[in-house]
């Protein structure tokens, strides 16, 4: 046996095979039948435990599969060099020598995959996956925090081979046994990766499957992101605390000094995208509509693509530096933005980094810029081409088309259209890797628009379209795009007319595992449906279609009164605006977003969730400790108030503390600690709960 050993825990591993067998910490033993790796080479598996997929085609929302062969990894070491704090297992394979590396960090056991041809021919690789074995199925209990599935599984009733993957990135995935947990943590800096879970006849597994992309020269190496291995005894507290605490120790943190409280509003002059744009207006006249907006509460107006575009649709920019004169043009924009400004509000464009059509000017004269496929041809997607953003002459590009509408304008901000990369460039920018065009470009764009306003004396203000919730953005994103949360929704949706009680009780473990995991400054954007959702993707129509009008409102105060920013889209607050029917929610959104300001403690980012068993949501606004956020967005309030909603068509009784006052609510009941059917109430407190 060869152990690793510090003071946090110990490591034990088969000194014949390598395998790892078990680590300790604590009053905690985890048992495990080994680390094991497979990896695409020349179309064929190298270990045979996936199964093989091509990603050549894929496209930038898909993730790479989790498809177990039911093989076992039987592969022997040849050679095994322990080190003080290191354990280095080499493997030699058929075209590459695969060196599996252990190291003990702080609390954690850090595993990481080197990949090396012993060819003199190119290797074709695509896919790395750590394939973790836990030597045992009965009472494991897997989760996946912020992320969907959003249920807390028991390995014991899965199918064998069949897994269970998450829908979006998924960097940590959380295990609770009856002596304790541990969290497994995967970062990638580079490329995308799948995630998910399975069981045979011994065994649970936990897979991350890295979308490696590369041609390996002859004699050359690769690794492909870190495996940490946390184990959680019961005195070490949280579990799930644990996972913000370690990603903050890695130097995973958000910075604070931009923009990000507030209530935003997405819109488009000519109209809504499900009633395909009908209004025709340029922004000279939807500057009309701003004190309406302002009078409900919207702070920040996130306008969908003013470029100058072809036919396809507003996300078809030909060139972005050019306001599209179906909108009034430059002068229209300065006007618009001009007036929002008069108003107090802010402005924010949709850029849209993967680039025009093909024959259009930006991709036409800068060839090196777009991403090419294996044969050299165009990469596309939409109909356009899919820029590199790790081309150094494109970052530049588009900081300066930021910079300059900060200067024409004075446009205040920028959601981020495909802010999550591109498709892989088999000609890449320097020592880029195809798949590099992925988790790494999207930083590197979403880093060069947040640039181009700091070059304008903007703070930053940024929400990119990474509904991911990785680390790597942490540090340029101001407003994670919480599209999380709306899946969450989107999983929950059924429930929430035959059984209410257990809708918030799934929601409320939801949020809290989400609120603990994350950073408690990292703040999120919250809403219930986009241009996107309302009209092509999962839902594909408004929440008062999916949930009722009492549903949907109890659902738009909880996005409301937790911690982020709460977005509305256009026509949530009146139906007319994209052809439909139904009640006007403006009064509604109105004291909705009063009751908001007035109440919230000024500054905070903080939720304390409660489980009440019943429909009833309930949760406690911390007071906030963030004397960085502008007071032209602060929330007016201090002090904690609890908020109860009511997630049913009948009225629900709470429990309320005795020095509770009353502060706002949506309707009057006959008695204080009744909530309305769909309704809410915010009462201020002093004890604890």
């Amino acid at each position: 046996m060869i152990t690793l050993q510090n003071k946090s825990l110990a490591c034990d591993f088969d000194d014949v095979t390598g395998r790892l067998t078990q680590i300790r910490r604590g009053s905690l033993t985890l048992p495990f039948c080994g680390l094991a790796f497979d990896f695409g080479c020349n179309e064929k598996m190298a270990t045979g435990l996936l199964q093989y997929e091509s990603m050549l085609d894929f496209r930038t929302w898909n993730l790479p599969a989790i498809q177990p062969t039911g093989r076992t990894f039987s592969l022997i070491p040849k050679e095994i060099l322990k080190e003080e704090d290191a354990l280095h297992i080499t493997y030699e394979l058929a075209h590459t020598v695969v060196k599996l590396s252990f190291a003990l960090y702080q609390n954690s056991l850090k595993a990481d995959i080197t990949i090396t041809n012993r060819t003199d021919a190119p290797l074709y690789l695509n896919g790395c996956a750590f394939v973790l074995g836990l030597d045992r199925i009965s009472d494991v209990t897997f989760d996946y925090p912020a992320n969907t599935p959003i249920v807390h599984c028991e390995a014991s009733q899965l199918k064998p081979l069949e897994p269970v993957s998450t829908g979006l990135i998924n960097f940590a995935t959380h295990t609770s046994l009856p002596e304790g947990d541990f969290n497994l943590l995967f970062i990638d800096g580079t490329e995308k990766w799948g995630c998910g879970t399975y069981r045979d006849d011994t065994a649970t597994h936990y897979v991350y499957n890295a979308g490696l992309e590369a041609d390996l020269a002859g004699g050359a190496s690769l690794s492909v992101g870190s495996l940490y291995l946390l184990p959680c005894a019961p005195e070490d507290g949280n579990p799930y605390l644990q996972i913000r605490d370690f990603t903050e120790g890695l130097g995973f943190l958000p910075h604070t000094d931009g923009v990000h409280t507030g209530v935003m509003y997405s819109c488009h002059p000519a109209g809504t995208m499900d009633s395909n744009f009908p209004r025709k207006d340029d922004l000279f006249a939807y500057a009309d509509s701003l004190p309406a907006l302002k009078a409900m509460g919207i702070d920040h107006v996130w306008l969908l693509p003013v470029f100058e575009h072809n036919e396809n649709g507003v996300y078809h920019s030909n060139d972005q530096s050019v306001i599209d004169e179906r909108y009034g043009g430059e002068a229209g924009c300065k006007y618009y933005c001009d007036k929002a400004h008069a108003l107090g509000m802010t402005v924010l464009f949709d850029y849209v980094p993967h680039g025009p059509a093909p024959d259009f000017p930006v991709a036409k004269d800068n060839p090196e810029w777009p991403s090419k496929r294996r044969d050299g041809s165009l990469q596309d997607e939409w109909e356009c081409v899919s820029m590199d953003y790790n081309h150094p002459g494109y970052q530049e590009y588009t900081a300066a088309l930021v910079h300059d509408h900060v200067k024409r304008f004075g446009v205040d901000g920028a959601r981020i259209d495909c802010a999550m990369g591109g498709l892989s460039n088999w000609r890449p920018y320097g020592n880029n890797r195809p798949s590099g065009n992925s988790v790494l470009a999207g930083v590197h764009i979403t880093e060069a628009i947040r640039n181009g306003f700091l070059r304008g004396g903007k703070p930053s203000f940024i929400l990119p379209e990474n509904f991911n919730p990785l680390p790597n953005y942490y540090h340029c994103t101001d407003i994670f795009y919480g599209m999380n949360l709306y899946r969450a929704f989107v999983e929950l949706e059924p429930l929430l007319q035959t059984a209410p009680a257990s809708y918030a009780a799934q929601l409320t473990d939801f949020l809290e595992r989400e609120a603990l995991i994350t950073p408690a400054a990292y703040r999120k954007l919250r809403f219930l449906g986009n241009h996107d959702t309302v009209s092509w993707v999962w839902q594909s129509k408004r929440a008062v279609d999916c949930y009722g009008t009492g549903g949907a409102k109890a659902l738009f105060a909880l996005i409301s009164f937790i911690d982020g920013v709460p977005m509305l889209y256009q026509g949530d607050e009146d139906p007319s605006l994209y052809g439909g029917s139904g009640e006007n929610l403006t009064a509604y959104f109105t004291a909705l977003f009063r009751h908001r300001k007035q109440h919230l403690p000024a500054g905070s980012n903080t939720t304390t969730y409660l489980h009440t068993g019943t429909p009833l949501m309930a949760f406690i606004r911390e007071p906030g400790t963030d004397d960085s956020v502008s007071a032209a967005y602060d929330c007016l309030g201090s002090g904690r108030v609890l908020v109860l909603i009511n997630l049913s068509d009948k009225e629900e009784q709470y429990p309320l503390p005795a020095a509770a006052r009353f502060l706002a609510g949506s309707s009057d009941t006959t008695e204080l600690s009744a909530v309305a059917p769909y309704g809410y109430k915010l009462f201020s407190i002093t004890e604890e709960l």
